[in-house]
């Protein structure tokens, strides 16, 4: 019956606050009861010192000797005709001497009454009593009227203290249930505004498993809600940026695939069809060949991306010379450097610079820079390298003459895929992921890697590197080492 979480608070709630308001309203309804069965004690009370002071009054007015019984049931009636109460009078054993009514019937004061009277007045409210058919009070008081000892009863009628205790219940039930019906109805209504923020958190989830990360949730004013929708807004904007970057990586890698599958199916079609002549099929063969190895490169670099997208590429650092794996690294390059008759300047300046870092990750770093600064050098034209240091980082500059890049391109050159217009006829087997990777090795040390160019004379990629790793980097690298 009570299947979500609304139905159950509401309910408990409306059940509490009914519970709160009869338990409340009963208090009240004891207390004013009790308060009336005082001030009821107190008219009574009252009636009674009045009745004995006449008593004695009485008594003086007789020289001090016991008024006679008519005399005395001459002032009881009267309080019984003013007062609508029947009196008593009883001596010290209990027997009735004079009474009010005209009843035949024989009445005593019972010996707990007489007991509890010689201490303080006794009083009692009960049920029917004496010639009442209607709730009384009975009341018994012991006095002293000269020589002798009496006792005054007085039964008086009290249904007036009932009808007023059935007036609070009946006013009791009524509260109860206004304030139920009240309280269930505002309730209700502010639940229902509390509930809309989750409402619409709950259609944003709904529309995020379908796969529509555009909604996004506004602030209430609720400093817990207004957090829960933020943390949702950044888990959509994160999400939906993994979204896009997954689709434009499908499409980017679709799209660079598609043109060595494309020449490699031509030519092996060519050779398997005989239109290629058996005197050539070597060379095309080793264009095949090289566009493999072009797709070998791409599937390992687009690996090493999908590893420090996910965080699962882990830091091995160790202290080295920058300077001695930049000019290892370098001389990788050699047959190339002196194919194109390129003269490399600035190793003589390097300094020994010692840095802690993963050596493996910053050597592919100074390999993807030194190839692409000499694959686009001029022929003849100048490679420069530079090692600098301060407090805290190294500075590693690689800089070649030649065409240089625009202000756009610069802005684009470390997406992956990205080539510019030029580099595309003059790079036939890059796969426009190395810069790329080189941005993501940085972001893994803490460094940044930027890029300064003239249009039609130079590029420069300067490296920034801490020459520590910070303590939390070296402790999440030794964990990811134990658990290897």
């Amino acid at each position: 019956m009570l299947k979500s979480i609304y139905s159950r608070i509401f309910f408990l709630c409306t059940i509490i606050l009914l519970f709160a308001s009869a338990l409340t309203g009963l208090i009240i309804v004891l207390y004013a009861n009790h308060l009336h069965e005082e001030e009821a004690y107190s008219s009574i009370d009252r009636t009674a010192r009045i009745i004995m002071m006449r008593m004695k009054e009485l008594y003086k007015d007789n020289d001090e000797e016991m008024p006679p019984e008519q005399a005395l049931r001459t002032e009881l009636e009267t309080f019984t005709l003013n007062e609508n109460i029947d009196c008593y009078l009883f001596n010290i054993e209990g027997e009735c001497t004079v009474r009010s009514d005209y009843s035949e019937q024989p009445i005593t004061l019972s010996v707990g009454m007489r007991d509890a009277a010689a201490v303080k007045p006794y009083y009692r409210m009960g049920g029917e009593s004496g010639n009442f058919s209607e709730p009384t009070a009975t009341y018994v008081e012991r006095f002293e009227l000269g020589p002798e000892t009496l006792y005054l009863m007085m039964i008086v009628p009290v249904s007036y203290v009932s009808e007023f205790s059935a007036k609070l219940l009946i006013i009791l039930v009524a509260v109860v249930l206004v304030t139920g019906i009240v309280g269930a109805v505002l309730f209700y209504l502010n639940t229902t505004q509390l509930l809309k923020p989750v409402l619409n958190i709950t259609h944003a989830a709904e529309a995020y498993a379908k796969g529509d990360f555009s909604a996004r949730l506004k602030e209430t004013g609720d400093s817990e809600l207004d957090y829960l929708a933020t943390t949702m807004n950044r888990m959509a904007d994160f999400i939906d940026k993994n979204e896009r970057s997954r689709k434009r990586f499908i499409s980017d890698i679709s799209h660079e695939l598609k043109t060595p599958m494309t020449t490699i199916g031509g030519f092996v079609d060519n050779i398997l069809d005989g239109t290629i002549p058996p005197e050539q099929e070597k060379h095309y063969l080793g264009i095949v060949s090289s566009e493999v190895q072009r797709m070998s490169r791409m599937v390992r670099s687009m690996l090493n991306i999908s590893r420090f997208e996910e965080g699962t590429m882990a830091l091995k650092p160790e202290t080295f010379d920058l300077t001695h794996l930049l000019i290892k690294t370098l001389l990788l390059f050699e047959k190339k450097v002196d194919a194109k008759g390129v003269s490399v300047e600035g190793l003589e300046d390097c300094p020994r610079t010692l840095a802690e870092a993963d050596k493996d990750l910053m050597q592919q770093v100074f390999y993807n820079l030194t190839e692409n600064a000499i694959k686009f050098v001029n022929k003849g034209g100048t490679l420069f390298l530079a090692v600098e240091s301060d407090e805290t980082q190294a500075h590693v500059h690689l800089r070649n003459t030649g065409d240089g890049l625009t202000e756009d391109e610069i802005s684009h050159v470390f997406e992956r895929f990205y080539k510019t217009d030029e580099s595309r006829g003059k790079d036939t087997t890059g796969v426009g992921l190395g810069l790329s990777i080189v941005s993501r090795i940085m972001v893994l040390h803490g460094g940044t890697v930027t890029v300064k160019s003239v249009k039609g004379e130079y590029t420069e990629f300067i490296v920034n590197l801490p020459l520590k790793q910070p303590e939390r980097e070296l402790e999440d690298s030794s964990a990811d080492q134990t658990k290897a």
